[in-house]
């Protein structure tokens, strides 16, 4: 099976703190509980980008640190 290959972007609130890059065997799913650089987190969207092979992942913190 091919990895799956996202763009992220961490929010709080509507601010972005971090963005990055993530690779994984299985894909995610909105609603999924994950930990971006540390931080608790919960994916909010999982959108294509045109003519880019990652997806875009959007996620929100779950509490601050």
């Amino acid at each position: 099976m091919a990895s799956i290959e996202y763009r992220y972007e961490l929010h709080r609130n509507d601010e972005i703190v971090a963005t990055g890059h993530l690779v994984r065997d299985d894909p995610v799913e909105v609603g999924e509980q994950l930990q971006i650089l540390g931080q608790d987190s919960v994916v909010r969207s999982i959108e294509p980008q045109l003519g880019e092979r990652e997806l875009r992942l959007v996620l929100e913190l779950t509490r601050s640190r």
